[in-house]
């Protein structure tokens, strides 16, 4: 329920006022959190008798292991191949269209940057271990 209404504020924020929505949606993410621990703890009951053992709290807002740089790449990749995907569609669905020749080339052009990505990926990822 808190969760609800503090997602209602949300529409106070000015587009541009990016901090002020960040920390009502931190808090919205905490409550959240704080339900799914509160479920499980109860359903752990339900099925041994007894409370869970208590766990230090983790941040879960903390960054994940690995460069901000690699989350980009991978970031970057993903894009990529959505666009290698809707570009292949257009390929095979309209091979008659006009514009069929300069959607080959750019396919062509997405496939080689997919392949200097993943390689970066590789680099990075290897890099820092």
């Amino acid at each position: 329920m808190e969760a609800a209404l503090l997602s209602n504020t949300l529409h106070e924020y000015r587009d541009d006022d990016i901090d002020g929505r960040r920390s009502v949606v931190n808090q919205i993410m905490e409550k959240r959190h704080e339900w799914t621990r509160a479920v499980r703890d109860i359903e752990y009951f339900k099925e041994t008798g007894k409370l869970p053992d208590a766990q230090p709290t983790q941040d879960i807002f903390t960054a994940l292991p690995g460069s901000p740089e690699l989350a980009q790449l991978r970031v970057e990749l993903a894009r990529l191949n959505s666009n290698i995907s809707k570009y292949s569609k257009k390929v095979t669905d309209n091979p008659e269209h006009k514009k069929i020749e300069k959607w080959k080339e750019d396919l062509a052009k997405m496939e080689a940057l997919k392949l200097e990505l993943k390689q970066s990926i590789v680099n990075l990822h290897y890099a820092s271990k």
